[in-house]
């Protein structure tokens, strides 16, 4: 404890020297704007704001405000560099890719401790950091390490959701586009990913993060999950994943193996996907307009007997003003009846899984899953910038997921111009984020991996 106070106090008293930067910038934002008044309009809006994201914006916020010490408690585990507790070099044998601007890609970096992080960061200026495995030997020496001997021991178990995979049914936005709409295939991601890594994986220290722009990524930090191999990570994430792959799906391929209902788990995502598809006013129903809007009708229909879709057409002949929603009314009545109707174990079977599989389709967590296969994936630090956005990828309290704006993230922009007026780091809005970081997450994993050092440390006495 008395290292990473020590630490603390060091990045607290290196803070102070950048107060005047924070003027300096917001200063000279003002004299472009004055600037800028002047000039022809653009023909057409940017995707970021100037204001928003800028070289200087981000010195200031890497100086001022990025979390060095709390992200190097996290990937520590505890581990003291040293040599307090656990493992000397645990920190070191990290590999961080850091992106420079021109698209410039530096790979096998690692760090010491968190000053030589910090220093690092300040001194190159990223415009986009990302996390690897820890490896046998630092990463820096890997070319002077005999290949089969350097390979990662531990990594996150990690998932990447991200917008552009639900391009085919979002009928709200398109490209780089996002809004409050299609912003519920995410927290509906959220909710069945936590549930499943919680109660059939028994995980507990699961970390949602906004990836700043359209998607989500998620850090599972349990000492079992970081040691998981590549095939048990395929597994698992084979196991997640129901969604089936290709273009204008319009079913999931769940199957009942012979039994006479659901998988408990498909049962539970059917449970959590039901209200966002159907009942949210935001969801896939009401929102995005499904039935009525792109392909997805007609691939619904091909799905149904040839008595079921004479049914709905002339449902919907008759009442061509009719909404999704009532719609799917009319499907839901037709399943009742299938059901009702259903005499040999594969008619039950069929009428069970019927509308099911559409909403498992359309609703659960689209992954990425060769993201999560491999330990030696790179995947986006929390709290780094994304540059077309300018937007903080803040970590999001999953109990709170369905609270959550995108548009409402702080932009280093607005995180600098509240650091000028108040001089206070606390007072910007990015403490919401750090607070929840610290006591939502980091707090009950510090406890938990000193426990597994005290532990492993008796146990080789």
């Amino acid at each position: 404890m008395d290292t990473l106070e020590a630490s603390k106090r060091k990045l607290e008293e290196d803070a102070e020297v950048a107060e005047q930067s924070a003027g300096d910038v917001v200063a000279k934002r003002a004299a472009a704007a004055d600037a800028e008044a002047v000039k022809p309009a653009p023909m057409s809006q940017p995707l970021v704001k100037l204001e928003d994201f800028s070289a200087e914006l981000l010195a200031v916020y890497y100086d001022r405000l990025f979390p060095f010490l709390q992200m190097f408690r996290w990937l520590s585990y505890r581990n003291d560099p040293k040599g307090g507790n656990g493992e000397k070099d645990y920190f070191l044998r990290r590999e961080f890719t850091f992106v420079l601007q021109g698209d410039i890609y530096c790979r096998y970096m690692c760090f010491r401790d968190v000053d030589e992080y910090r220093s690092q960061v300040l001194a190159r200026q990223p415009v986009r950091m990302e996390i690897g495995a820890v490896y046998t030997h630092p990463p820096k020496n890997h070319n002077s390490v005999i290949k089969d001997a350097y390979k990662p021991v531990e990594r996150e178990l990690v998932f990447d959701i991200d917008m552009d995979d639900y391009d085919d049914i979002r009928t709200c936005c398109t490209g780089a586009k996002l809004c409050n709409l299609c912003w519920n295939f995410m927290k509906a991601a959220i909710k069945v990913l936590d549930r499943v890594l919680r109660e059939d994986f028994g995980f507990n220290h699961i970390l949602f993060v906004y990836s700043g722009r359209r998607g989500v990524h998620c850090w599972v930090c349990d000492k079992v999950a970081r040691r998981l191999s590549n095939e048990q990570r395929s597994a698992l994430v084979e196991y997640i994943n129901l969604v089936t792959p290709g273009t204008n799906r319009a079913r999931a391929d769940l199957r009942m193996n012979g039994c006479e209902d659901l998988h408990p788990s498909v049962q539970e995502a059917y449970r959590i996907c039901e209200g966002y598809f159907r009942d949210d006013p935001n969801g896939v129903l009401q929102g995005q307009d499904i039935l009525r809007k792109g392909p997805h009708f007609d691939n619904i229909m091909e799905t149904l007997s040839v008595s079921e879709r004479e049914e709905i057409s002339k449902y919907c002949k008759e009442k061509p003003d009719a909404t999704s929603y009532q719609i799917w009314m009319q499907l839901e009545k037709l399943a009742t009846a299938r059901s009702q109707a259903a005499a040999s174990f594969r008619q039950k079977a069929d009428a069970k899984l019927m509308l099911k599989d559409i909403i498992i389709q359309f609703t659960c967590p689209r992954l990425d899953i060769n993201v999560s296969k491999q330990m030696n994936h790179l995947l986006k630090s929390p709290f780094v910038v994304h540059p077309k956005t300018g937007r903080v990828c803040v970590p999001i309290d999953q109990t709170q997921a369905d609270h959550f704006n995108p548009m409402e993230v702080p932009t280093i922009g607005s995180l600098v111009a509240e650091l000028n007026q108040s001089g206070d780091v606390r007072q910007t809005s990015l403490r919401n984020f750090t607070h929840f970081f610290e006591v939502g997450f980091l707090k009950a994993l510090e406890a938990e991996s000193l426990k597994d050092l005290r532990d492993k440390g008796s146990l080789e006495f």
